[in-house]
């Protein structure tokens, strides 16, 4: 009986480029084959199939494995990947991948699993290829220059009320240079695995400009609305971001700007969604900057002089929301950065987010300030 090591693993993925790459690893697994069939478009989630805009293979693939689940976050090589398709150890990820390439792991050199190593390195280093890059950044371009700030659009704004948030035309202006309004984007719907899109129409889009971590646009996020803007648009997904042409660790939906602070610094709040985030700064009329996901949440990278931050955790059944801020708290601590975890537990149901409570009771929320 065998121990396995980190040795091992790195052999096993020398092997699999010796054996042409995770190619023949991936189309063992409907899921993962569904990816490997529309790279490099994005797929529902391989293991749940779940939502039409969750997974997808990165650049250089092929040779490192490498994916992006928007839950999950970026799976690093693909002995990860199989790990999550599987919900197993890399271990017995490694045992598995063994099964189906055949060969011996020991005879592989240490020369190769450097050479190995350095491919990894140079590939996990870029987020997609130049070309790849070119198209997503052109399809951005053309969205951001067809918008219009989100507090000039009449559809924009009943859609915040209907929300349950009473922000006045002036405070969602505030926000000009991360809220914006397309009057109408195409929407199309994957029905089956392996299908080609389908287009079920055009509506009106409530957009989000994500930033990055140096505070240059990035992506946008998109929700698709009812002609009139009163709720959502009757789709399967009404929440898309669209593709980013790199990586979005670190990086914020900007509402507002940090506070200064008497004692210098300053302070900033973050959380997951955008409404959340709206919600809070209705409430207490301080600044929160949404981070699309708990995966994004716990990677976020404040700027140099942000000293205060408040982490507005979500409620799920998973626990991942108050995880994820957990491990942002302990993160920002360790820099001597002061952070404040404000979890939602008030209203006696399975999920919650601040949202919710400044519907319900915004009292309840810190900092409250009464109309």
């Amino acid at each position: 009986m065998y121990h396995p090591t980190s040795s091992k693993i790195k052999r096993v993925k020398a092997l699999v480029e010796q054996s042409g790459g995770w190619r023949s690893v991936f189309e063992r697994f409907s899921g993962l084959k569904d990816a490997v069939d529309r790279f490099p478009a994005q797929t529902p989630c391989p293991k749940t199939g779940e939502g039409s805009t969750v997974f997808r293979l990165v650049a250089g693939w092929e040779s490192t494995g490498q994916a992006f689940h928007n839950q999950e976050g970026r799976l690093t090589d693909g002995l990860n990947v199989v790990a999550f398709y599987n919900n197993c150890s890399i271990s017995e990820a490694a045992d598995e991948v063994l099964q189906i390439i055949g060969g011996d792991y020991h005879q592989v050199s240490k020369r190769e699993v450097a050479a190995q190593l350095r491919r990894e390195h140079v590939q996990r280093s870029q987020y997609c290829s130049d070309e790849v890059k070119s198209e997503r950044l052109k399809k951005l371009q053309k969205v951001y220059q067809e918008a219009i700030p989100a507090y000039k659009s009449e559809i924009a704004m009943n859609y915040l009320r209907s929300r349950g948030l009473s922000l006045t035309t002036e405070e969602v202006q505030r926000f000009s240079k991360t809220l914006g309004f397309h009057p109408g984007l195409k929407y199309y719907c994957i029905e089956q695995k392996g299908s080609a899109p389908r287009l079920l129409g055009e509506f009106p889009c409530l957009l989000g400009i994500f930033s990055s971590a140096q505070g240059a646009n990035l992506t946008i996020h998109r929700i698709y609305l009812q002609p009139d803007g009163h709720g959502k648009a009757e789709v399967p997904n009404a929440k898309k971001l669209m593709s980013p042409p790199d990586f979005m660790t670190g990086g914020a939906f900007r509402l507002g700007e940090p506070i200064p602070l008497a004692g210098g610094g300053k302070y900033i709040g973050v959380t997951e969604g955008i409404e959340t985030a709206l919600a809070l700064y209705n409430a207490n009329k301080l600044p929160c900057w949404s981070l699309y996901s708990d995966t994004v949440l716990a990677q976020f990278e404040p700027d140099p002089d942000i000293t205060h931050v408040a982490i507005w955790a979500d409620k799920e059944p998973s626990g991942a929301g108050l995880s994820s801020a957990q491990k942002l708290e302990a993160k920002l601590k360790e820099r001597g950065i002061h952070c404040q975890i404000y979890y939602p537990d008030f209203l006696n149901t399975d999920k919650e987010d601040w949202l919710d409570v400044f519907n319900a009771s915004p009292e309840l929320i810190k900092g409250y300030i009464a109309k």
